[in-house]
């Protein structure tokens, strides 16, 4: 009866050993590799996509997980690959995105939601990871997912964020790795420039003050009424005695010549 749990076997190796029952060397007993002591999975960042990881804020202000990951199967017996997630340093459910095929999409591009760069499927992974991993099987690409909650403030732009990315296998055993994504945000508008100094017309307008006029402002009617009154009274008096003192000048001059 073959054994594909490695930890039941080693185990077993264990209690055989313990009852002086003499068992191969270390490194030619079946399922061990002592180069790598005890390791199922090599989980590493992928070398197709160099410094491609990244954790990428979109449009809709959510954002978005561009992950290379390599993943393989270093012993004998199989890897039944049934569930995978990555965990940021904060709580983010992060989804991965469906395969297009299934959803409609263009089935030759993966698009990350309100972003306008899309992934070619043959390099995206998403739709081959859950698998079954024999013996020097790999699976190497991709991993898009769309995260929820958006990151601290903490992780300013081009800052590396560790992540840890997990496996979980047929027998219920979670394979794990620490990996790096970038962070990707949007920049920050800067504060807009008050100015200190006043513009140079930017002041209320001057209040240029009336010349003062040689002309009289006009008075009320009323008050114009009576000045005329009384001008043309002393006029009417002046006149009058004008006219008495000619009158009188004259009788004296023709009582003179009688």
């Amino acid at each position: 009866m073959s054994i594909h749990d490695f930890a039941t076997l080693v185990q077993q190796w264990r209690d055989l050993a313990a009852t002086g029952i003499p068992l191969a060397p270390l490194e030619n007993r079946v399922g061990i590799d002592a180069r790598s002591s005890g390791r199922v999975l090599t989980i590493r960042t992928g070398t197709n996509h160099p410094g491609r990881s990244e954790i990428r804020q979109l449009k809709d202000g959510r954002f978005g997980y561009i992950l290379s990951v390599f993943v393989r199967r270093d012993r004998p017996g199989e890897t039944r690959i049934r569930d995978s997630w990555v965990s940021p340093p904060w709580d983010d459910p992060i989804e991965w995105l469906e395969d297009p095929r299934d959803v409609g999409q263009h089935p030759g591009w993966y698009p990350l939601p309100a972003d306008t760069e899309q992934f070619g499927r043959v390099e995206v992974i998403n739709h081959r990871l859950n698998c079954v991993l024999a013996y020097g099987n790999f699976r190497e690409g991709l991993l898009l997912g769309v995260g929820c909650v958006r990151p601290p403030d903490t992780y300013k732009n081009y800052d590396k964020v560790p992540v840890t990315f997990s496996l979980l296998d047929q027998w219920d055993q979670k394979h794990s790795a620490k990996l790096q994504m970038y962070m990707s945000r949007y920049p920050v508008r800067s504060e807009v420039y008050k100015r200190t100094t006043p513009r140079l017309f930017s002041g209320p307008p001057d209040i240029i003050a009336p010349r003062s006029s040689l002309i009289a402002p006009p008075s009320s009617t009323k008050e114009v009424s009576k000045k005329d009154a009384d001008a043309v009274g002393r006029a009417f008096e002046e006149t009058i005695r004008v006219r008495s003192k000619r009158e009188r000048t004259k009788v004296l001059i023709g009582s003179e010549t009688r």
